[in-house]
C-alpha cells in the first residue's frame, strides 16, 4: 500500500507529463452579423408586424448564403435612411442595397450583386392632366418640370434627381403613391414590383399606369449588392468570402424559389427581377 508521502511524490511527478499534452481545441465560434433593411420595400424587405419579423427576397437569399457559410446573420428593419445610419455609426452590421459613394465611404461591398432590379419605371396618375406630356417625355430634362417624388434615403434618386428643381421627399412609399393619386406630386420614378406590390396593398393599382423610362438612366439597372462597415474586424477578408458564397450559392433557380414565394403574379417575377445579374 502506498503512503500518503509516496502518493504525493507520484502524483507530483506525473503533473509535468500531463502538462505536455496539448490543450483540447475549442471549436470556433460562428461569426454573427447583424444585418439591416428598409422596412418597407416589399417584396424586397419589410417588417411584419404580426410577427415583428423581416421578411422578403433579400434576407431569404443571404440566410441561403449563410446556410453553407462560416456565419450567421441576424436581421432587423428600420426606414431606410435609419438603417443606413446605423451600418456608419457600427450600431449595426451590414444591409444590401445599390452601390453609392455616400455608402461605400463606409462599407466593404461584394463586388458580385445579389441580386439585380428591373429597370425602373415613371409611375403616375392615369388622371394627372400632365399625364401626355410625362408620356411625350424622351429626355431626363423634360421631366424637371413636373413635381417628383421619391422616400428619404433613396440614394439612388438622390443621384439621378440632384438637378431636378422640384423634387420631393417623404418617409414612406406609401405617401409616394397617395401623392401621386390626390394630384400632389406628378411622378415616381421606381422599381416596378416593389411598386405594384404596395398599390396592389393600398387598392390604387387602378389609378396609378406606369411606362418606361430607361432613358432616364441610360438603361441602366440597380444591382443590390451586400455591405459589410469598414470598421468590422476582417471587414474586407469577410466581404471577400461572402462574394465567394454569393457567386457559389446564389444558383438561378434558388433565386426563382425565393422569389416565387413573395410574388403574386408570375410577369412580376419575369419582368421585375433577374437573377444574378
Amino acid at each position: 500500500m502506498l503512503s500518503r508521502r509516496s502518493f504525493l511524490t507520484t502524483f507530483g511527478a506525473g503533473i509535468p507529463a500531463l502538462a505536455l499534452l496539448p490543450a483540447r481545441a475549442e471549436a470556433p465560434s460562428r461569426l454573427s452579423l447583424a444585418c439591416v433593411y428598409y422596412d418597407d420595400v416589399a417584396p424586397y424587405s419589410y417588417l411584419d408586424t404580426t410577427t415583428n419579423t423581416v421578411k422578403g427576397i433579400l434576407p431569404d437569399l443571404l440566410d441561403a448564403l449563410a446556410e453553407t457559410g462560416d456565419y450567421s446573420l441576424t436581421h432587423r428593419a428600420y426606414p431606410w435612411a435609419r438603417a443606413q445610419g446605423m451600418v456608419a455609426t457600427g450600431t449595426a452590421d451590414a444591409f444590401c442595397c445599390p452601390v453609392t459613394a455616400d455608402r461605400s465611404a463606409y462599407v466593404h461591398f461584394a463586388p458580385t450583386p445579389v441580386l439585380t432590379l428591373a429597370h425602373a419605371q415613371i409611375f403616375f396618375a392615369a388622371d394627372n392632366p400632365n399625364a401626355d406630356a410625362i408620356r411625350a417625355a424622351t429626355r431626363i430634362e423634360h421631366l424637371y418640370k413636373f413635381r417628383t417624388v421619391d422616400f428619404v434615403g433613396n440614394g439612388t434618386a438622390d443621384r439621378i434627381w440632384k438637378r431636378h428643381p422640384r423634387r420631393i421627399q417623404v418617409s414612406e412609399i406609401s405617401s409616394i403613391l397617395a401623392m401621386l393619386a390626390s394630384g400632389h406630386a406628378d411622378f415616381y420614378f421606381a422599381d416596378p414590383m416593389v411598386t405594384r406590390f404596395k398599390l396592389r396593398e393600398l387598392g390604387l393599382l387602378h389609378r396609378i399606369t406606369s411606362i418606361p423610362g430607361a432613358y432616364v438612366e441610360n438603361a441602366r439597372r440597380n444591382d443590390m449588392k451586400f455591405g459589410l462597415r469598414k470598421t468590422f474586424p476582417d471587414a474586407r477578408a469577410i466581404v471577400e468570402k461572402v462574394d465567394e458564397d454569393i457567386r457559389s450559392r446564389i444558383s438561378p433557380s434558388l433565386h426563382a424559389d425565393i422569389v416565387a414565394r413573395y410574388t403574386t403574379l408570375a410577369t412580376d417575377c419575369a419582368d421585375a427581377v433577374s437573377g444574378k445579374g
